[in-house]
């Protein structure tokens, strides 16, 4: 049986918002890592990432009809659902007896609902999808066990909605064979501005789990509260491979938050700087992580930025998400970054459940104040299954007209949630007052003047700007 993994068809300005001008792709590997997954157990399989591609519907109806597909499987996330369901009734269009299976974090939170709203789904994975997937597809070549008896998915059975028992999330992650580079042309992927300070740059992903408990966060209800770390010679494997047979200058570390384990972090800057890796990379760190010794290492061995969740300048909104620091930890941790030469790329959330309009303005200040190189601003997206949806509900500002086009993160022109306190129009203008009051700060302009040290900084950097103006669009 002929297998495709699908990245739906999504258009740009959906994934980018006002941000389309700096967009990029980055290769989806959630669906690489299932390719090489099955692969490994002896199935053969491809990937189309209809974006990167520039694949639209008339071309997916061709490739389709001419390929005959007999199992895909579609990933889907909460902001581009709606996507994800319209690229499976477009796949059973064509190929009314494919097996079709969606898989990503929504399917995860929403199994059932996904089924009700996706009739042309017959299967959705919840959780983790390289086993649940493999044994799929081994079920509809062989049907040597009993669809019931698969962990880890939901399913129609006559007018009845099931959900098997709950997969176990994987403990060895080196037991994982190396993502399906192969199966994509990684020229054509160009991440956002902020994700590399040289090209070509790959994504990187260390570990899987996240144990901290973040209430705007959806991100462990895939990988699950545990962490765990791939061995450091399995990291430099992918390493060396993606410098060999790309060409890499630059990784971009996706875990959740690469400082947890600093021994960790340790020997893997100390294995970069001891066999002369020049590599520039980043990755995404805590406030209770950062320490002087460790950044130090981390700017010899390349690093060249950190993302930093700040979110608030107010201890009552940090607790509230549980967050976990305050603001005298996130003024010295930021110091500490910067001192050491890092970039430092802070995240905010401006008018959570509770804030006044002076609250959301003191964040926007702190931040101006903490000059950062950059800056990215929200407002409360409550995703579901996260705690923030129900903190939201609760605060009586849930818009009841929700798509899950709306759950985007890079346009607020209507916001999912609307803080009584501040009301919609003065939320919508402190998000754009935020980005404006931050980027014309002359410190910040300063620091990032002084970071330009080549050709490639310059394109770089050209492309953030044109991606801020779009903010001014209507």
């Amino acid at each position: 049986m002929k297998t495709l993994l699908l990245h739906p068809i999504v258009p740009f300005r959906v994934l980018w918002g006002k941000f389309h001008k700096g967009g990029g792709f980055i290769p989806p590997l959630g669906l690489m890592s299932i390719a090489s997954y099955i692969r490994q157990k002896g199935y053969s399989v491809k990937i189309l990432d209809t974006g990167v591609e520039g694949i639209g519907e008339k071309e997916l109806e061709k490739l389709l009809a001419d390929e005959k597909y007999d199992i895909i499987g579609i990933s889907c996330f909460t902001n581009t659902a709606d996507y994800s369901f319209q690229t499976a009734a477009l796949v059973r269009r064509i190929l009314p007896n494919a097996f079709i299976v969606l898989g990503g974090v929504h399917t995860t939170v929403l199994p059932e609902r996904t089924l009700r709203e996706c009739p042309e789904a017959d299967i959705v994975v919840i959780g983790e999808g390289e086993q649940s997937f493999f044994e799929l597809v081994d079920w509809k070549n062989k049907k040597n066990k009993r669809l019931k008896d698969i962990e880890g998915i939901a399913f129609r059975e006559g007018k009845e909605l099931c959900r098997t028992r709950k997969r176990p999330t994987i403990v060895d992650l080196d037991s994982l064979p190396m993502f399906a580079y192969d199966l994509l042309d990684l020229k054509k992927y160009l991440p956002h501005p902020t994700q590399y300070k040289r090209l070509p740059s790959f994504p990187i992903l260390a570990s899987r789990g996240c144990p901290f408990m973040c209430t705007f966060c959806s991100a462990s209800k895939v990988h699950g509260k545990r962490l765990r770390m791939r061995s450091l010679d399995s990291v430099f494997k992918e390493i060396d491979f993606l410098i060999e047979r790309y060409g890499a200058k630059g990784i971009y570390i996706q875990d959740s938050s690469f400082t947890h384990s600093k021994p960790y972090v340790k020997e893997f800057c100390e294995r970069l700087i001891k066999d002369k890796y020049k590599l520039s990379w980043m990755c995404n760190a805590r406030v209770d992580q950062i320490d002087e010794d460790l950044v130090k290492l981390m700017k010899k061995a390349g690093c060249w930025q950190v993302t930093i969740g700040v979110e608030s300048a107010n201890d009552t909104s940090l607790n509230l998400i549980k967050k976990r620091q305050n603001k005298k930890d996130i003024i010295k941790a930021i110091r500490i970054v910067k001192k050491a030469g890092i970039q430092v790329m802070a995240c905010y959330i401006l008018g959570l459940p509770g804030e006044k309009p002076e609250e959301v303005e003191n964040t926007i200040n702190f931040a101006r104040s903490l000059a950062t190189h950059t800056a990215l601003f929200f407002l409360p997206v409550p995703y579901p299954g996260t705690e923030l949806l129900e903190q939201c509900r609760e605060s009586g500002g849930l818009r009841e007209d929700v798509a899950w086009e709306d759950y985007g993160s890079t346009d607020f022109s209507n916001p999912i949630y609307v803080n009584p306190l501040l009301g919609k129009s003065r939320m919508i203008d402190y998000y754009n007052k935020a980005h404006a009051k931050f980027y014309s700060s002359p410190a910040v302009v300063a620091t990032n003047l002084l970071s330009i040290k080549s050709i490639e900084d310059i394109k770089r950097y050209w492309r953030a700007f044109n991606a801020l103006l779009g903010l001014k669009e209507n």
